[in-house]
């Protein structure tokens, strides 16, 4: 037991030996805040965490890559919009409808209904049938009404319970082989008892004097056939049926008025016809979103304007977008976002919201994204860890006037892979720095109390600087 006390390094000093001064209280007590505050400072730092980046070659062995989006297009109807993927291996898919969604909205993005996947094909007239109609109407047959002035065109559908409209262009291909079949059924009508009630006509929207006529019912291509009903001057459906003039002469016996029909019958609604088509009845937009799965290489995917039964009007198409969502790889849950690092966070969608309006007719918008494979491990265990992309983002515009006008996400991966580890201090880390703080606080306080009790010479009194005691007298 005696060597046990021997060893004691701290040994006990009694309290009669000590002396209790006001300066030693005071600077007592500032040390104790002080090593509080570094005490409080150092566990919250041991109860934080921090991220580390490294940056090492991608690890992934996925031979494709998800994309995911959703744009809103205001100016492009569904019916013309097509989503095509190609690459540098030479892949190249056109209106791709496999997990992709186009939903139809007006001009106040109200919700009109899902398009089509793929629009259905047409069945045309043959090419005899057409000659036989122009030689028809050589003969002096009955043709269909040609509208030359807005006022003509007013009082043609407000003075006929149904009226058909052809907006065509001379120019157009399919424009021109509607006009002879369009011209045999509306000779054939001129025969049938409920011709009174039935009007075809037509209208050409190159002419200057119904090029307005045209902008303001939103043809955007030809030919476009409108529904008129009741005398009606507006018109919110369109004939998407075949173009025969049997087709034809048998969608106006079934949409005839009452008045007009032997039975009395009410024509069938349009929802159930798949003749119809309902537009807004002024400019109509789309929706497109889903998922494409494309190759692990550079390559682009684009929205543009397509069609395989109409011309479209170039100056009309407008591209206007706004990108709601573009992410890639697998789509995160709300709580695998949430726990992303604020910096992986703002650059997994930084299109969120983002709207591109051309600057020009007929431009091509294109935006460049640069992708790096990204992984983050909130822990060592894999479970927990979560693989997404970031990407970089470049926007420009270009005139193309040899092709339709396109919104282009061109994309390519970088070799790269970044991971973001979450770590924490050790704890023996954090009980060295303790330690510290308690031997750092009460040395620098003994340094201080010990200069306070000794001044140093260069503040010693003169009158004690090298002089003798006084002799005194004898």
């Amino acid at each position: 037991m005696e060597l046990l006390k021997d060893l004691h390094f701290f040994r006990k000093v009694p309290r009669d030996l000590t002396e209790a001064t006001l300066a030693g209280g005071g600077l007592s007590l500032v040390s104790t805040f002080v090593m509080a505050y570094l005490f409080v400072t150092n566990i919250m730092q041991y109860l934080a965490s921090d991220y580390a980046t490294t940056i090492v070659l991608d690890r992934s062995v996925d031979h494709r890559l998800q994309i995911n989006f959703n744009v809103t297009l205001p100016r492009l109807p569904c019916r013309f919009a097509s989503v095509d993927v190609s690459d540098v291996m030479g892949t190249h898919l056109l209106n791709v409808s496999r997990n992709v969604q186009k939903l139809r909205i007006d001009a106040d993005k109200v919700f009109l209904g899902e398009a089509e996947d793929r629009p259905r094909d047409l069945i045309f007239a043959a090419a005899e049938t057409g000659d036989r109609a122009a030689a028809a109407a050589r003969e002096g047959k009955h043709s269909s009404v040609l509208v030359k002035k807005v006022d003509d065109f007013r009082g043609v559908v407000t003075g006929n319970d149904l009226v058909l409209v052809n907006f065509y262009a001379p120019w157009c291909p399919w424009s021109q082989r509607l006009a002879p079949v369009w011209e045999e059924a509306t000779d054939q009508l001129s025969h049938k008892p409920y011709a009174r009630a039935v009007t075809m006509a037509k209208v050409d929207c190159t002419s200057p004097d119904t090029h307005d006529l045209c902008v303001k019912e939103h043809v955007h291509a030809f030919p476009t056939v409108r529904i008129y009903r009741d005398r009606h001057p507006h018109s919110q459906e369109n004939y998407v049926g075949d173009r025969t003039h049997g087709s034809l002469l048998a969608f106006m016996e079934k949409n005839l008025p009452e008045g007009a029909r032997d039975d009395g019958a009410r024509p069938a609604p349009f929802w159930e016809q798949e003749d119809i088509e309902v537009h807004a009845g002024g400019p109509e937009g789309c929706i497109v979103q889903g998922a494409l799965l494309v190759n692990r290489v550079p390559g682009n995917f684009h929205i543009s304007a397509h069609s395989t039964s109409h011309s479209l009007h170039m100056p009309h198409l407008n591209l206007t977008h706004t990108v709601k969502h573009l992410s890639f790889g697998k789509a995160l849950a709300y709580d695998q976002f949430a726990a992303l690092p604020d910096e992986v966070a703002r650059t997994w969608n930084p299109l969120h919201g983002v709207t591109f309006a051309p600057r020009v007719e007929n431009v091509t918008m294109e935006h460049y994204l640069k992708v790096v494979h990204t992984s983050y491990e909130p822990t060592p265990r894999p479970s927990t860890h979560i693989s997404t992309y970031q990407y970089t983002i470049h926007s420009h515009q270009y005139e193309d006037h040899e092709a339709y006008p396109a919104v282009v996400f061109s994309y390519d991966l970088s070799p790269i892979q970044v991971v973001v580890r979450r770590e924490r201090e050790s704890f023996a880390a954090f009980l060295t720095q303790i330690c510290a703080i308690v031997g750092g606080v009460f040395t620098i306080t003994g340094l201080v109390r010990a200069c306070s009790r000794t001044p140093p010479a260069s503040f010693a009194s003169p009158l004690t600087q090298n002089h003798a005691p006084p002799t005194p007298p004898d």
